[in-house]
């Protein structure tokens, strides 16, 4: 039949068909459009979200700015004398943690009565004679700083290359002096306004975070002893100075942007505390590296269009950081989808139509309309699959009857697990078959409690993978119901947390590393304190021992043994002293080479004595061995302290008779067994001396284990328990290894490791024979002593030899009595440790009075580098308290004779 021969269709279906073209083409221009709308909505979501992680980063860098700075402001809190070395210690870990960080500075607070004192000082730290407080003119050049009620002076900056110039500036005549006062008066730490640095040659402008620092006021007795106690108000916190941390602005929100690799925001930072509007721009980021060369648009260019601001709290400034989508890219996420489904909806209708138009007449038609549609079917759920499929980790759904059968997993299964999903499908794998052995019982509970309460799982597991390597996963999946409440399917997500896992215990590990480091260095900070006063109680009872000894008839007096008694007993408790000293890592140490071997062999006969009938001494010393730089003396004590506590063991077991056994030779170390030791666990890889005392005794749990090294913790009945706390602060001054190894019942095992030296073991040098009669000398000492109790019985000593003796009770009057005649004095006898003035202090400026003159430094610490750090002069040298009439009678003879 021709075409012209065809009956028409009626009305009713034309118009039908009509309408359905239409309707067909107003409904694709609206899915178009609504499209598009939810494709731009999805692309501002997605920027929102990254505007929100980028801008909680920042944040926490800030924070870990401010962080930093208030953790070494406690250095001058716990300890107002902090010296240039310990600065730069302190300051080395901060440049590594905070790259942004151009400078850190202490900026002491100098009343104008002190100025004079703290300049010469820095100019002995610094080797600077010309050192002086400067201020910087009109033409910006350094002049000297004018008088003023007090100072705030640079006084410590690290890294000290390239900053110079700031050294000693006061910045009291500076730019930043508002915001001094303003961190002093409300205690905070704030960041000031940017301007530009007095080192700074460019146009580069910074910004400084200032950290005031405080220490609490500490009572101290007074010299008048008939006044009646009193109740009096608690002093005020002493104001030290400042910490700072300054910054290139550039540098510092680079640092903030540089952590995360971001091509899609812009990000500006402007100062919301800034007035002007030229000042109020602090940094721009273009996520366009080539954008970088143009100038920063203003602000309301930037918050234009799709912007997203939060606020940047940074040291009591408003700083304000805004976030926009890169030019063009929220255009670039627009797909082809709206316009697919808008011709998918026009060819939908057009379809129709024509099934309307040829409704009964074309059955062909239909069937391959048919086909058509179910093509369209099929490619909608491979579009849905691959989509699945590009997810993290791996997709899984699962029905359930009485059992969990997996019937979709999605190919993510073999990045973490290893296995392909047509494993899992089959039963080949099962998911339970991953999990960790440790785990099983708990994830299995977690998911049946979920699953009965009808909520979501959630849990952290392991699971261990195809090739053995073990992972965490974090697991989150969902029930699916019937009608009639039976769990019908159960389907969820298992990402890969591994990486996550392991930066968390990362920073556990740190954290803990860093509160023991704390805890060591207090309880150092306490031994060593209560060492050096209990040394000035000693020096006072030796000196009154002695002189009341020198004026009784020799041999011919009971009281003559009786202060010896005295003497010698004040001598043993100067060793108790000593032995806090050295837990303190305060212990004088007279390094040398030092063979193991030879130094344990020469202990033996009085390891012997000391062990008596129920323990034995098993020798395994090596020959030949490499010596080791050490202090001997230290030395032996370990070795004494590690015999006696593995026989007090071998007794405390019951045994009738225990074996300890000494062993010496060469080990190499590597970096996994020195992280196990007690102390070394930073010392590098390679060969050590070794000594090892290992005993048949009781042994250790591993609770007591963790407290052996805590000073006055023991569990002897009469132990002091000072012995292995000393043993640690030997090797840790040493910077040796310690291992301690138990089992209890089994025994103990302790072994120290020292790097070995080619330089053979020095021989002692013989000491000199005692001058017979007794030794006399004129003159006039001048001696400086806080305590006065010591420094009455030294007044007493000192006019015994036959000397005329004047007196300071603290640094000032000192310093006050050498000035008015520096000539009249031969020597000087000067306490190291003082309040307000300390030694160091007072002898700089004895020798700025009188070069040549001959010092005597005395301390209740031992000598340590104090000699080194004096620096040249005349003659110098040191004694330990406590101290008998001989030893001080041998060091005025070096001094004088």
């Amino acid at each position: 039949m021709s075409a012209s021969a065809r009956p028409r269709l009626p009305l009713f279906h034309r118009l039908m068909a009509g309408l359905i073209l239409v309707a067909g083409a107003i409904a694709s221009v609206v899915s178009y459009r609504v499209g598009r709308e939810e494709e731009r909505n999805r692309a501002e979501i997605d920027f929102t979200h990254r505007a929100v992680v980028r801008q909680a980063l920042a944040r926490e860098i800030l924070g870990r700015f401010d962080d930093s700075l208030f953790g070494l402001s406690t250095l001058f809190m716990l300890d107002g004398n902090v010296n240039r070395g310990e600065f730069a210690r302190a300051t080395a870990r901060l440049e590594e943690r905070l790259a942004g960080a151009q400078a850190f500075e202490w900026v002491a607070f100098v009343p104008a009565e002190n100025r004079a004192a703290v300049e010469a000082a820095m100019r002995h730290a610094y080797g600077h004679r010309d050192f002086e407080f400067k201020q910087f003119d009109a033409a910006q050049q350094p002049v000297r700083a004018a008088e003023r009620p007090y100072y705030y002076p640079i006084c410590f900056i690290q890294p000290l290359r390239g900053n110079e110039a700031a050294l000693g500036y006061d910045l009291t005549s500076g730019p930043t002096l508002a915001f001094l006062e303003r961190a002093r008066e409300t205690r905070q730490a704030i960041v000031t306004s940017a301007f530009k640095l007095v080192q700074e040659k460019g146009n580069e402008l910074a910004v400084v975070m200032i950290c005031p620092v405080f220490r609490a006021a500490r009572t101290s007795a007074t010299n008048a002893t008939n006044a009646a106690p009193a109740a009096t108000p608690a002093a005020p916190d002493v104001f030290l100075g400042f910490v700072q941390c300054v910054f290139r602005l550039h540098d510092l929100l680079e640092t903030v942007r540089a952590p995360q690799t971001e091509t899609v925001l812009d990000m500006l930072v402007v100062d919301g505390s800034e007035t002007d509007p030229a000042k109020r721009i602090l940094y721009y980021g273009p996520a366009d590296a080539t954008a970088a060369r143009n100038p920063p648009p203003s602000e309301a260019e930037f918050r234009a269009g799709v912007a997203s601001e939060f606020a940047l709290p940074f040291g009591q400034r408003n700083w304000r950081v805004i976030f926009r989508p890169r030019a063009g890219w929220i255009d670039e996420q627009r797909t082809s989808t709206p316009f697919l489904r808008s011709c998918s909806l026009m060819l939908l209708s057009t379809l129709l139509a024509g099934l309307v138009h040829v409704l009964g007449r074309q059955t062909g038609t239909i069937r391959r309309e048919v086909t058509e549609r179910t093509a369209e079917l099929t490619e909608s759920r491979r579009q849905f699959a691959t989509l699945l499929h590009t997810l993290p980790g791996m997709a899984y759904r699962c029905t359930y009857d009485d059992q969990l059968n997996v019937v979709f997993v999605s190919e993510g299964a073999r990045a973490l697990t290893g296995w392909p999903a047509e494993d899992f499908i089959s039963g080949a794998i099962h998911f339970r078959d991953l999990i960790h052995p440790d785990d099983v019982a708990r994830v299995r509970e977690a998911t049946r409690g979920a699953l009965q309460d009808r909520a979501d799982v959630e849990i952290e597991y392991r699971i261990r993978p195809r090739d053995g390597a073990e992972k965490w996963v974090l697991s989150r999946g969902r029930g699916v119901y019937t009608a009639d409440g039976k769990l019908g399917i159960f389907e969820g997500l298992a990402i890969d947390i591994t990486a996550q896992k392991e930066a968390e215990q990362a920073r556990i590990q740190l954290e803990r590393k860093l509160l023991e480091g704390q805890k060591l260095e207090s309880l150092g900070l306490l031994a060593g304190g209560i060492a050096h006063d209990f040394n000035n109680l000693l020096s006072s009872i030796v000196g009154n021992a002695s002189m009341a000894r020198l004026s009784l008839p020799a041999g011919q007096s009971a009281a003559d043994s009786q202060l010896r008694a005295i003497e010698n007993a004040s001598l043993r408790a100067a060793e108790l002293c000593r032995q806090m000293l050295a837990y303190a890592g305060k212990g004088r140490f007279v390094v040398e080479p030092v063979n193991l071997t030879t130094l344990t062999e020469e202990l033996l006969p009085l390891l012997r004595i000391s062990l008596g009938q129920h323990a034995a001494l098993d020798l395994r010393l090596a020959p030949d061995l490499p010596a080791a730089m050490a202090d001997a003396t230290q030395l032996r004590q370990i070795v004494m302290n590690l015999v006696l506590n593995a026989a007090d063991a071998i007794a405390a077991s019951g045994q009738p008779h225990g074996t300890i056994a000494l062993s010496t030779g060469t080990r190499a170390l590597d970096a996994a067994l020195l992280a196990g030791c007690v102390t070394g666990a930073g010392l590098p890889a390679g060969d050590y001396v070794f000594l090892e005392v290992h005993d048949t005794g009781c042994g250790m749990t591993p609770d007591v284990l963790a407290k052996i090294f805590d000073p006055f913790f023991t569990t002897k009945f009469a132990g002091r328990g000072l012995g292995l706390a000393a043993v640690l602060g030997i090797m840790r001054s040493h910077h040796g290894a310690l291992q301690v190894t138990s089992v209890p019942g089994r025994g103990s095992t302790f072994r120290i490791f020292l790097p070995p030296v080619a330089a053979p073991t020095a021989t002692p040098r013989p000491a000199a024979p005692a001058e017979a009669g007794r030794w006399t000398h004129s003159g006039c000492v001048l001696i400086v002593e806080d305590e006065e109790p010591v420094r009455h019985i030294m007044v007493e000593i000192l006019k015994s030899f036959g000397f005329t003796v004047r007196d300071a009770a603290n640094g000032t009057e000192g310093i006050a009595l050498f000035r008015a005649d520096p000539a009249a004095f031969d020597l000087v006898l000067l306490d190291l440790l003082m309040p307000g003035v300390n030694g160091e202090q007072v002898l700089a400026a004895l020798r700025a009075l009188r070069p040549d003159v001959r010092v005597l430094l005395m301390s209740g610490y031992t000598e340590g580098d104090v000699l080194s750090r004096i620096g040249e002069g005349g003659p110098a040298a040191f004694i330990g308290k406590p101290f008998t009439r001989d030893a001080l009678e041998r060091k005025l003879r070096e001094l004088l004779d």
